[in-house]
């Protein structure tokens, strides 16, 4: 199983078992013929032949397979199966192994129904394939010697996949008892399902639930019948451990009715609240959630009162429960019943004050119940009254916060922890917790490092106060001001300029005495002055952002020098503290953003994203770095060949079967849950946004630099993937600061190239690759086409054409708000030539023109308007030009791909042209002259647009960038010319060095592009 090559079975000769170890495969097939003729044994020959590079001899073993199965023979050697798999592993695909290699093996088991070692390994072979019709077939052995723990076996019926666990009874048992049979996942379109018949769908359901109840009975019985002092003597064949639970549960919710259901959170054994006091919350989280999807507060506070009330001998609550969810889910409850109920709210303040008064707790309980005090403040208190008055507080929740604030200044949660609270103050509430409170705080405390993080805290909560949307109200008049509530500040941006320059320098100023004062505390140097950083660093760019209102569309790019002023400020921290992950993730989004490509790659090298989490975090570097610097991930660089591998062998290794091998570990261990989860996994990751990514990114870098990527069409990344399949995005920013209210998109969605990774996208990306290789595709040098063969090539192109356009066309509708303005332009054309060459080649040579043809051409170039628009000159000096270019590296990108796909259509509808000509020499069958007209202009303004770009690139590479003045010149104009904070003085010449180092590799590589 899989490409490891397999050891042959005991007895065979040591020169046979040596050649095939070694590959030798010739010298495997003269011995193996030995074995033949004395033996009558083909398999070994079958499988050394399939390995040689003779095509008449490469697809022997698949031969046989099939053969095998037509003629129903039994192979009851399940080594030779086993070689057999091996040999047709990337021959046979997936979906055939059901037909194939499944039913071989269910009849090798059939054939020796007591060799354990041979049933389970079919039955793993089957289970790795997704064989599920197989596998259940496969029937273990009623052997007590190998009896050990769970076994199970999979099937799907009718789009939904069944397990069916068997208890084995390790003494005395009466073998292999089928226990369970499981219903995980329904699929919205079972009748597509090509494993089940329809009919048996209710059965499996039916059967499943009846025989999981049986095994919940004989559980509850020895419970009942045990003596008090003894423990239950439990059979065999119930229901025992937390995962079988979960599956009772699971099986039950699944098929039962509602009252089973309740009747099963009744029980005194399986109850979520008898579970929990074993020390068993699985459970109870998931009924809580279900609870809640359904709307059942009074169940969910019920169930949450019983848990955290629950005490031991002494009288005092447990505080099994007494974590934040569990409290959240509690305060959750109430507060959607205090209208019908209030009494609950007296009932939330009992629990609270037991738990707080209980010997049992400890500081993170305390944490818990604190932060507990404050949401039920919040959420069931009136309401109605003033937070402050006279500048005291006043409300209960803002006395309960401020006690929280007080309680657990010090921790680095507590911002996370109170900004949610913070917002739902008023404006005069907000600006006395964030400016006058926790101040205080900082000022009454002796020891200096707590006092910075206590102000570290005060500026980050002022920071999230200015993107309030109280912090600010609208001043009357011809033009939208506002003033703002903290500073009486007027402004006409989106948030008040006066108070983020403040903050950052007050931050700025900390920052430097943290660094004096705080010299070799381990907790400064490494949590408190690398956030304070972050602080500068994100006013910065807030404000370079400042020019978008709320509600509005982005019309101008953010300002480059307050991005810059934040890139250098977290560049200069990120020396100090390498391994602080939020600043490198922060400077790996802002490097790109700024064309930086080459050093957005170094730290993200530094990060060292493990191939494990790499289809979650990938994408915040990768996606669109081919349009910003196609030489960075350039496969004749050496590190960008990693990238890659890291990417493509992340897919290749984790699909290479249906299933990972980790799904064997779990039935052999019991994990129903990790069995449950792992075909969804499994089927999200191959419907990944970052698994087309990879392949897009690659592809356009390598034809960017004029190189071909290879069989894309044959590629596994776009053959699996179709219009019907949804594709994922599941990037995972959690490692990313979140400082903003959620009244803006958090920072590190605006830093980003455009919109996200997202299903239209993806799928429009891969199509318009796709195209390229079409019409890029040339025959080898030494191939001769004939005239046959170059008919077969365009009745190719133009069904591929017509398919592509087909799928285009469903997804550039939503596209709008996932792309960026220049990657719509592109799609938008590629989708227009799709539509352009069947239409020429369909006209008749004589006759009008249609309104159409000229139709298409014009909104072409309207296109490359459009994207020539989008990369010409920015107005400023000769820096802030370089600058401005630099940033618009992505649009230059769509630029040139889409002058080049309608070069190369043009030119396909030439050459086509041409080809019809010389198979007829009367003309009558070339195209029409006014075709050919609009055809050579299209082409002539695709080269102008190409030339453009081409000039674009040039004046980079001959312009201020390359200059020996240029690193002083940036600095000045970054720093100079604003209010002086004094950043300027921070920042050394060797970081403004790093980044114009950077550009400047960029626009050495931007010189390998490929321009016609």
């Amino acid at each position: 199983m899989g490409h490891q090559r397999p050891r042959l079975r005991n007895g065979v000769d040591p020169q046979l078992q040596s050649a095939f170890q070694d590959g030798n495969w010739s010298v495997v097939v003269r011995l193996a013929e030995k074995r033949v003729r004395t033996l009558n044994e083909q398999y070994f020959e079958i499988c050394a032949e399939s390995q040689l590079d003779d095509p008449n001899v490469k697809f022997a073993a698949v031969a046989a397979v099939w053969q095998y199965v037509k003629d129903g023979t039994i192979v009851e050697d399940v080594d030779a199966i086993d070689l057999l798999e091996w040999a047709t592993l990337d021959l046979i695909h997936e979906d055939d192994y059901a037909q194939t290699l499944g039913p071989l093996r269910v009849k090798a088991v059939k054939a020796s129904p007591r060799d354990s070692s041979a049933s389970t390994r079919c039955l793993q072979s089957c289970l790795l394939h997704w064989d599920l019709v197989s596998a259940q077939q496969v029937q273990h052995p009623v052997d007590n010697r190998y009896c050990r723990h769970n076994r199970q076996v999979v099937s799907q019926r009718e789009g939904v996949l069944v397990l069916e666990h068997c208890h084995y009874a390790h003494a005395g048992g009466t073998g292999a008892v089928p226990c369970t049979v499981r219903p995980l996942y329904a699929d919205k379109s079972p009748q597509t399902s090509p494993q089940s018949p329809p009919e048996k769908r209710k059965l499996y359901g039916t059967l499943a639930q009846k025989q999981m109840e049986r095994a919940a009975q004989l559980t509850e019985q020895a419970r009942t019948t045990a003596a008090e002092d003894e423990p239950p003597q439990l059979p065999s064949r119930s229901v025992q451990s937390e995962e079988e639970i979960l599956l009772l549960y699971d099986v039950v919710e699944t098929h039962g009715t509602a009252s089973d259901f309740e009747k099963l959170l009744a029980s005194p054994v399986f109850s979520p609240v008898s579970q929990f006091r074993l020390g068993r919350k699985e459970l109870f989280l998931r009924v809580a959630a279900r609870h809640q999807l359904q709307g059942d507060w009074e169940g969910l506070f019920n169930l949450c009162n019983d848990c955290l009330s629950d005490a031991d001998e002494d009288g005092e609550p447990t505080l099994l429960a007494a974590d934040w969810l569990v409290w959240r889910h509690f305060i959750d409850a109430a507060s959607h019943l205090k209208s019908v109920n209030p009494d609950n709210q007296k009932l939330v303040q009992d629990v609270l004050l037991s738990v707080a008064k209980s010997k049992n707790l400890r500081p993170i309980y305390r944490r818990n119940v604190l932060l507990a005090r404050v949401s039920a403040a919040f959420d069931l208190g009136a309401g109605d009254e003033d937070d402050l008055q006279d500048g005291r507080p006043s409300s209960l929740r803002i006395r309960e916060l401020s006690n929280y604030v007080e309680d657990q200044k010090s921790s680095l949660a507590c911002f996370d922890d109170i900004k949610g609270f913070v917002e739902r103050l008023d404006a005069s509430a907000i600006k006395h917790m964030a400016y006058r409170h926790i101040p205080r705080l900082a000022d009454a405390s002796p020891d200096g490092a707590v006092a910075a993080r206590v102000r570290l805290l005060s500026l980050k909560l002022q920071y999230f106060a200015s993107t309030c949307p109280l912090s600010a109200v609208t001043v009357p008049g011809e033009k939208p001001r506002s003033k703002c509530a903290f500073c009486d500040a007027e402004f006409d941006t989106a948030l008040c300029p006066s108070c983020l320059s403040g903050i950052g320098r007050n931050a700025l100023a900390l920052y430097q005495s943290a660094a004096k004062d705080l010299a070799g505390n381990p907790a400064a140097e490494n949590e408190i002055i690398p956030e304070l950083a972050m602080v500068v660093g994100f006013c910065n760019l807030r404000l370079a952002f400042n020019h978008e209102r709320r509600g509005y569309t982005r019309s101008r790019p953010p300002l480059a020098q307050h991005l810059l002023r934040a890139l250098f400020m977290l560049e200069h921290q990120f020396h100090l503290t390498p391994k602080h992950s939020q600043t490198s993730l922060v400077l790996v989004q802002l490097h790109l953003l700024l064309g930086s490509a080459h050093r957005s790659r170094e730290i993200w090298d530094n990060l060292a994203v493990k191939r494990t989490i790499v289809d979650s975090l990938a994408p915040i570097f990768y996606d669109r770095l081919s349009t910003v610097s196609p030489s960075a991930i350039s496969p004749s660089d050496g590190w960008a060949w990693q990238l890659h591998e890291t990417l493509r062998s992340h897919y290749a290794v984790s699909l290479n079967l249906r299933m990972p091998r980790r799904l064997i570990d779990a039935f052999e261990a019991g994990k129903y849950s990790s069995i449950m989860d792992m075909p969804k996994y499994i089927e999200n990751l191959r419907a990944s946004c970052t698994r087309a990514m990879s392949l897009v990114e690659e592809a356009r870098a390598d034809r960017l630099l004029g190189q071909r990527y290879g069989e894309l069409l044959n590629d596994a990344r776009f053959v699996e993937i179709h219009d019907e399949l949804r594709l994922n995005n599941a990037i995972d920013y959690g490692s990313f600061p979140s400082w903003d209210s959620s009244a803006w998109p958090p920072m590190h969605e605006r830093l980003l190239l455009g919109p996200g990774p997202s299903d239209p996208r993806s799928h429009l990306s891969l199509l318009s690759e796709a195209f390229h290789d079409v019409l890029d595709w040339k025959p080898p040098t030494v191939y001769k086409s004939s005239a046959a063969a170059s008919g077969t090539d365009q009745v190719f192109v133009l069904e591929m054409m017509a398919r592509l356009g087909h799928s285009l066309s469903k997804f550039l509708g939503g596209a709008g708000s996932t792309c960026t303005p220049a990657e719509m332009l592109y799609f938008e054309a590629v989708s227009l030539l799709c539509t352009l060459i069947p239409l020429c080649t369909g006209i008749a040579r004589t006759g009008l023109l249609p309104d159409v043809l000229s139709q298409l051409t014009e909104s072409l170039r309207v296109s490359l308007d459009g994207l020539l628009a989008l990369v010409s000159a920015q107005q400023g000096d000769a820096v802030e030009k370089a600058v401005s270019t630099l940033k618009s590296l992505h649009s230059v990108a769509m630029l040139r791909d889409t002058a080049v796909a309608m070069k190369l259509t043009t030119q396909w509808i030439l050459s086509y042209n041409e080809r019809e000509k010389e198979r007829d020499r009367s003309g009558s069958r070339t195209l029409h002259k006014g075709v050919l007209s609009q055809v050579k202009s299209l082409e002539s303004a695709a080269d102008g647009a190409l030339e453009e770009g081409k000039d674009l690139v040039e004046k980079l590479k001959d312009g201020v960038v390359l200059g020996r003045d240029f690193v002083a010149a940036l600095k000045r104009w970054v720093f100079e010319g604003e209010v002086d904070d004094g950043l300027g003085a921070v920042i050394e010449d060797g970081t403004v060095s790093e980044l114009v180092e950077s550009w400047r590799s960029n626009i050495k590589g931007w010189q390998q592009v490929k321009w016609d």
